[in-house]
């Protein structure tokens, strides 16, 4: 198990690693959660390694997150992109959950973003609906933050405001296609395997959240106290309320409906590529 008190020496053993493997970072990194693996299948990839030969990471062990680190070409310029992503319902702790962002911020990455499927808790939602994450709640389980040393001068005591700011929100809003829509909204962490009862649902609805799922805050709160500008988006795969759709009977159907989304986004990482200066 990963031990706060190695976080920093384990983060630059990993981002040595990934440099010999990799050559020199973009400044932009892409994680692909659950659904999302096709993004990146038009491009050139140039180095690719396994998650698990990476010092400190490990590998995931659900369907459709391939376990891989690659750089890859777009026409806006090199990215690199992380295909799935360890969950804390596997196993790990949030610590070992979040080490990759420990890892690419020593590597010099400095910016991340996220993707994932995500449940629909707006009654406005369908399956296959894109959202901007504007802001989280994060009240299951424990902050990746726990018990790291402040000995480097960061703060741990972030405070909550503008985890997400709005401009950052809006340029990737404008990376996506003139064609499609994408809505802004609060992302609830759970962290699963299990999937929320009726109650908890509309307990989370009642505080406001849009959509839940079992990933992005534990990135977006390690990326912010690295100093990574974060930005984070996901696909309705299923709604919860006012009724739960057919989808949710199924992994392979939340999996097929993101599919179907993401398939549609034609150029999303070249602009991702192109525009990075101008995230602010």
């Amino acid at each position: 198990m990963l031990e706060t008190h190695q976080i920093t020496s384990r983060a630059d053993e990993a981002a040595q690693f990934l440099g010999c493997a990799l050559g020199p970072a973009p400044r932009a990194a892409v994680v692909l959660g659950t659904g999302w693996d096709c993004l990146d299948d038009p491009y050139e990839v140039t180095a690719e390694i396994d998650c698990a030969g990476v010092p400190g990471m490990n590998s995931p062990g659900v369907a459709n997150h391939a376990g891989k680190i690659k750089t890859i070409q777009t026409q806006g310029g090199p990215l690199l992109v992380q295909e799935g992503r360890v969950h804390c319902y596997e196993g790990y702790s949030p610590l070992e959950a979040s080490f990759p962002v420990w890892a690419y911020a020593a590597l010099g990455i400095e910016v991340l973003i996220a993707t994932a499927a995500a449940g629909g808790l707006n009654p406005a939602y369908t399956p296959g609906n894109l959202v901007i994450v504007a802001d989280h709640i994060f009240l299951w389980g424990s902050d990746p933050l726990i018990g790291v040393s402040e000995a480097e001068g960061r703060d741990r005591f972030m405070p909550d405001a503008d985890f997400y700011p709005e401009r950052r929100q809006d340029w990737l809003k404008e990376c996506l296609p003139l064609t499609v829509e994408a809505e802004k909204g609060t992302y609830a962490f759970n962290t699963g395997p299990s999937f929320e009862t009726d109650a908890e649902a509309i307990l989370l609805r009642l505080a406001g959240a849009d959509v839940v799922g079992m990933s992005l805050p534990i990135e977006a709160i390690v990326a912010r106290y690295l100093g990574i500008q974060f930005a984070a988006i996901c696909c309705v795969s299923n709604t919860i309320l006012p009724m739960r759709s057919a989808a949710a009977a199924g992994a392979a159907s939340l999996i097929e409906t993101v599919n179907r989304t993401v398939a549609g986004l034609e150029g999303f990482l070249d602009r991702i590529a192109a525009t990075v200066d101008m995230i602010g």
